[in-house]
C-alpha cells in the first residue's frame, strides 16, 4: 500500500552576525492614538516627530518597543499599546502606503512581539509608522465596552424601545 508523505518547510530566517553586520537607519514616526496621515509623506516630506534608530533586519518588534521607551517617558505606563505600520513607496504610482505588521503591548507578551523587520518585509528605506494608545485611552466604545462593541442594547430592548419612539406607526396596548 502507497503511503502520502505531507513535508512542511518552514522558513526560518537566518541569524543576523550583529558584530559583523553593518546596521541600517531606520527612521520611526510615532504618533500617539492614531498613526501619522499618509499625506504627512506625500512629495518628500516627514512628520515631524522621527526617531532614527540603527538596527539590524533581524530586530523585532518588542525590541523597537524598548527603544521607544527609551525616548518617550509616556509610554512606560503599563498597557501602553505600540500598534506598527510600515509606510512604503508604491511601486505603480507616486506615492505611499502604509500596511499594519503588528503590535505590541508595555508588561504583556503578545504573538507580534517576536515579528522581526524582515519577517514584516520591511526594505530598506521604508519608514515605520507607531501609533502610541496610552491606556484607558481611545474611542469611548472600547474603553467602555471593550474591543467587541456590544454593551449598547442589552439583549434587543434599546434597540425596540428606539425604534417604538421613533415610529410612525404607534402602537396602542
Amino acid at each position: 500500500m502507497a503511503t502520502v508523505v505531507s513535508q512542511v518547510a518552514v522558513n526560518q530566517e537566518k541569524p543576523v552576525d550583529r558584530e559583523k553586520t553593518c546596521p541600517l537607519l531606520l527612521r520611526v514616526f510615532c504618533a500617539n492614538g492614531r498613526h501619522n496621515p499618509i499625506s504627512d509623506y506625500m512629495r518628500g516630506g516627514v512628520p515631524a516627530n522621527e526617531l532614527q534608530m540603527y538596527t539590524w533586519m533581524d530586530c523585532t518588534l518588542r525590541e523597537l518597543t524598548s527603544l521607544i521607551k527609551e525616548v518617550n517617558p509616556d509610554a512606560r505606563r503599563r498597557g501602553t499599546t505600540f500598534d506598527f505600520s510600515i509606510v512604503a513607496p508604491d511601486r505603480m504610482n507616486n506615492r505611499y502606503t502604509i500596511r499594519d505588521i503588528g503590535n505590541t503591548m508595555n508588561g504583556q507578551r503578545g504573538v507580534d512581539d517576536g515579528k522581526s523587520l524582515a519577517m514584516c518585509k520591511f526594505e530598506i528605506g521604508d519608514f515605520i509608522d507607531v501609533a502610541i494608545t496610552m491606556p484607558g485611552v481611545g474611542p469611548a466604545s472600547v474603553r467602555r465596552y471593550g474591543s467587541y462593541g456590544g454593551g449598547m442594547r442589552r439583549n434587543g430592548d434599546d434597540f425596540d424601545r428606539e425604534r417604538r419612539r421613533f415610529s410612525p406607526v404607534r402602537d396602542r396596548y
